[in-house]
């Protein structure tokens, strides 16, 4: 279990410095889930990390015996060379058995181009146990939670709060804090203070070096004062700094120097105007982007910042505004993250992270919206999982995403979001839904994910009254899942092979042979693929090295107004990580119904259907998009159609739990959400649905779902 007690620790740093030796690196002090010769691993993929300088590539290998693992022979893992400057990686053979012992080396090149010398021995033992559950089939977290500790105790699992801890000692108490960011006027800020002036950093409060800054001016839009949906947002610009400007090096840009910037595109007088601002604009508050790859605001995290938020019984921590890159900057250039490294910044907070991790090995450490590889934490929030607007396509993507993650051995805190509520959840969908179908709905869509790792949580921001969405039918205990869960056709799909509206939306044209498709507004890197496609000649393939990218490719169409169509097509991706992922969907058709981002895809997948049903408004005019956004890694796309009628698939999405049978059908919002739209699913035997109140109603072999409905089925004995 994470620890109580915590110590101050001189933490080692792991080296990561650009540039290289002039021999190849070698790596020392290996850790595995961050311990010397680890005797107890429970992650079953864990990281391995160790300290080096100048590393450009790596290797590790893994063996269930030493001799064997020095010889080469019957090894459990080898990575081969990879490319890559992070000292940590993480584990991906074959399972690893539990209560086992397995010895790993790493060997490192540098810029030369010659591999160094295998490094030391380090062997680790594995010790998987379960999470703690308060029902054998569920695992319940609630963000923050509330002052009464006995009933946070027997709902909940996991909060924001520790004093459940003193009532059951398997809850697992999780401290709010930032990492990325620091709220001006804060104890943060105080302590950050005046730890650099003991650390002799300077006496005159936090060193301007420890913030990112805009590098050149920047159009900022941000609620004031606090992040409500109530608050007015207002725009304000940025100014920049470019060290340039300040010609004499004394810190500003006098009269002098601002009458002939180096840089006109930076208007920043004094660095410090050019902090980038999260979250709260004052008054009272300011909230500004930290420095994260700093090695002293590192060192101030893992050796002060993070014990000290330990304390009051607390297992671990929740760290907020940790994006793939740096928050609030919007695809800005960046004074600290220029351009030409654009995956630094995601390195800089794998750093800082393993650092904590290695201070506080048994804490618990998870952060909101974190996706990584290595993944270094011991798990994630995925705060606005999912909803019930989201279609087939999307909750799919969102299905598979927690899979893969609950594959890797990390801890999931997986939020469904609920619907538009007065008195608690301002920024919901307004959408003719009563609350009790909505409940249901969140419930089953984590149950057909539901893994080792995996929580829970039915609420959404502004977190004031979370624990009054609690959902009493996750008391009633489904028991274990026999599988994963199946897609089963509920009717024919009629009119599929209607006419094509997009032109060119198979890439096969390429009239003027410049390796782009015809008839296609094309950003870069979009290429033509000749060798992987779904179906004749080519596919459109983008390749992502840039957490800054935003591929908008548009293919323009004219429509009927008020008019419903389908827009499908075919995708793949390998490895697609971070931000916004792979998509396609329609934009414009001005006052269209559920014309938003529908189709979204992450991580590895073969070539898969998607589909989007939306309505069109007054404005007919508008385009197909599709793109990577803010992620990295591979995207084709194929045989992308748009046509007339509602033509995506009528599906279900079911799974088989050993107590009940959980049914799942998406929505399609702009064919509506009333009786209208039910079909009728014959059942295999008698069930009682599942009510949103915990009890059950009356048995019936068939059940009638209407799109965006969802049912709990319970056998009858």
């Amino acid at each position: 279990m994470p620890m109580r007690a915590v110590s101050r620790l001189m933490v080692p740093a792991l080296l990561l410095i650009p540039g290289g030796a002039p021999c190849a690196p070698v790596a020392g002090d290996l850790r595995c889930e961050w311990v010397v010769g680890n005797p107890a691993v429970r992650d079953i993929c864990p990281e391995l990390c160790w300290s080096t300088d100048g590393q450009q590539a790596w290797q590790v290998q893994v063996a269930a015996g030493e001799q064997d693992l020095l010889a080469g022979r019957d090894l459990q893992w080898d990575s081969g060379r990879t490319e890559g400057r992070l000292p940590i990686v993480e584990y991906a053979g074959p399972a690893l058995d539990d209560g086992a012992a397995y010895f790993w080396r790493v060997r490192l090149w540098g810029e030369d181009g010659d591999p160094g010398p295998w490094s030391e021995v380090q062997r680790f033992v594995t010790d998987f146990r379960p999470l703690p559950s308060l029902r054998p089939h569920i695992r319940y977290f609630v963000n923050f939670g509330a002052a009464d500790a006995e009933m946070m105790a027997r709902r909940y699992d996991a909060s924001f709060r520790a004093e459940p801890n003193e009532i059951r000692p398997e809850y697992i108490g999780l401290r709010y804090c930032l990492m990325a960011t620091m709220v001006i006027p804060s104890a943060k800020h105080d302590d950050l203070a005046a730890w650099c002036a003991e650390q002799g950093l300077g006496e005159g409060g936090v060193p301007e070096e420890m913030f990112c800054h805009f590098a050149e001016d920047t159009s900022v839009t941000l609620h004031v004062g606090a992040e409500k949906a109530g608050n007015p947002r207002e725009t304000r610009t940025v100014p920049g700094w470019d060290p340039a400007n300040d010609r004499n090096g004394d810190g500003v840009v006098d009269d002098a120097e601002a009458q002939n910037l180096a840089n006109p595109q930076a208007t920043a007088r004094r660095m410090s105007q050019a902090r980038i601002p999260m979250y709260y604009w004052g008054p009272p508050r300011d909230d500004y982007v930290m420095h994260i790859g700093h090695p002293d605001y590192q060192r101030y995290l893992a050796e002060q910042y993070m014990p000290d938020n330990l304390a009051g019984g607390h297992d671990g921590f929740f760290v907020d505004t940790t994006t793939a890159s740096v928050p609030g900057a919007r695809g800005s250039e960046v004074l600290e993250y220029p351009g030409h490294d654009p995956g630094r910044w995601m390195r800089d907070m794998q750093m800082a992270m393993a650092q904590v991790k290695i201070a506080l090995p048994d804490s618990v450490l998870t952060a909101n919206g974190w996706n990584a590889v290595p993944f270094v934490l011991d798990g994630r929030e995925v705060e606005g999982w999912l909803n019930i607007t989201r279609g087939l396509s999307g909750v799919e993507s969102a299905l598979k995403s927690a899979s893969g993650v609950d594959e890797r051995g990390k801890i999931q805190l997986l939020q469904y979001n609920p619907i538009y509520d007065e008195g608690r959840s301002e920024f919901g969908p307004k959408v003719p839904v009563g609350l009790d179908r909505d409940a249901l709905y969140g419930l089953a869509a984590y149950y057909l994910c539901a893994g080792d790792y995996s929580y829970y949580g039915y609420g959404r921001h502004p977190y004031g009254k979370a624990t009054t969405w609690y959902n009493a039918a996750a008391d009633f205990d489904i028991g274990e899942p026999l599988g994963p869960y199946d897609q089963i056709t509920m009717a024919e799909t009629q009119g599929v092979e209607g006419e094509n509206l997009l032109p060119n939306g198979d890439f096969e044209s390429d009239e003027d042979g410049d390796g782009l498709p015809d008839g296609w507004q094309v950003t870069p890197p979009l290429v033509l693929d000749e060798d992987v496609v779904h179906s004749g000649a080519h596919s459109a393939r983008i390749d992502s090295s840039d957490l800054n990218i935003n591929s908008i490719d548009k293919g323009f169409v004219t429509l009927e107004a008020n008019t419903i169509y389908t827009l499908s097509g075919w995708m793949r991706t390998q490895n697609i990580t971070g931000g916004a992922g792979a998509q396609i969907y329609p934009y414009g058709f001005d006052g269209a119904q559920a014309a938003g981002i529908g189709i979204v895809m992450h991580g590895t997948n073969d070539w898969t259907p998607v589909s989007q049903v939306f309505r069109t408004g007054q404005d007919p005019h508008g385009r197909v998009t599709f793109r990577v956004y803010g992620s990295t890694g591979t995207a084709w796309f194929d045989d992308l159609r748009l046509t007339e009628g509602a033509t995506a698939p009528q599906v279900l999405l079911a799974r088989h739990f050993a107590n009940a049978l959980v049914l799942l059908r998406p929505s399609m919002p702009a064919l509506g959400w009333d009786d209208e739209t039910a079909l009728d699913h014959p059942l295999d035997g008698s069930y009682r649905p599942l009510q949103a109140d915990g009890t059950l109603g009356e048995p019936a072999s068939v059940v009638r779902l209407r799109l965006g409905e969802a049912a709990i089925l319970i056998p009858e004995e």
